[in-house]
């Protein structure tokens, strides 16, 4: 005769967000797609960096010496942003959608059957690791190029200014891979969330910038896209040769804050009010 035991499950008993966002760490680090984006991420980034250090050549007449050490120790740092966004949107996606493709998200939404809680993990660890990536990304960038303009004595110093603009580019980063999280979330399919964050950071402002030449009202539009408001996060203010954009640093981070937040509620709304 074999003897049958039977475990119990305490009926009040809850996984804590501390254990929900070390599951959702081990899983997020676990994936090889997690590493490939990261790894072009910071490629790219540093690649864009020795070439445009390498094959420009500037000047200091007509600006200042000190703007132009300003713009030479951030543009190069920064220029990789606009494609490391783009593959940070995609990651987010991926991490939120490849649950739905493995059928994982399952054993997820079962272990936090109040579901919330697996969205703000995942957006923690997203924000954490784009972010962090981001600033390693500037950072190696930076002391990438600075050497091409040190012989010509025009190596930038980080200085204030410049090291928020440094810190803007990886809050720029962070906050886009939040919105692919959330867009992750509400659609579900990956092909489907990639589109959505392809079209609106890269197609849409080439679109706009085409279309703002015959209808004035496009370019208010496109100047609170997310690409636009979170290139303002890598200016620094009160330099000529930044430009003069439509929102300053702050007003930036608002509404790119707003980008993302608004995602992340969609997602959250789809999460909690359909099955898995």
């Amino acid at each position: 005769m074999t003897a049958t035991a039977t475990a119990s499950v305490r009926a009040d008993a809850r996984l804590g967000f501390g254990g929900v966002l070390r599951s959702e760490w081990i899983k997020f680090t676990s994936l090889r797609s997690t590493y490939w984006t990261s790894g072009v991420i910071l490629l790219v980034w540093i690649g864009f960096a020795l070439l445009m250090a390498g094959f420009s050549e500037f000047s200091v007449q007509g600006v200042g010496e000190d703007e132009l050490r300003q713009y030479l120790a951030v543009i190069p740092a920064t220029i990789g942003v606009n494609v490391g966004v783009l593959v940070a949107g995609i990651l987010g996606v991926l991490a939120f959608s490849g649950e739905y493709s493995t059928g994982m998200v399952r054993s997820s939404l079962t272990a936090v059957p109040s579901r919330l809680p697996v969205l703000a993990a995942k957006a923690v660890v997203v924000f954490v690791w784009s972010f962090l990536l981001g600033a390693l990304s500037v950072t190696l960038s930076f002391l990438a190029a600075q050497p091409f303009f040190a012989a010509d004595g025009l190596a930038g110093a980080p200085d204030g200014p410049v090291l928020l603009a440094f810190l803007g580019a990886a809050v720029y980063l962070g906050l886009i891979a939040l919105f692919g999280l959330g867009i992750g979330a509400l659609v579900r399919a990956g092909a489907g969330g990639i589109a959505i964050v392809v079209g609106l950071i890269m197609v849409l402002p080439i679109v706009g910038g085409i279309l703002s030449g015959w209808i004035d009202w496009v370019t208010e539009v496109l100047a609170v896209l997310p690409s636009q408001v979170g290139m303002n996060l890598t200016g620094v203010e009160g330099n000529a040769l930044f430009g003069d954009p439509a929102y300053g640093m702050g007003a930036s981070l608002l509404i790119l804050a707003a980008w993302s937040a608004a995602s992340l509620l969609l997602g959250a709304l789809a999460l909690k009010g359909r099955d898995a």
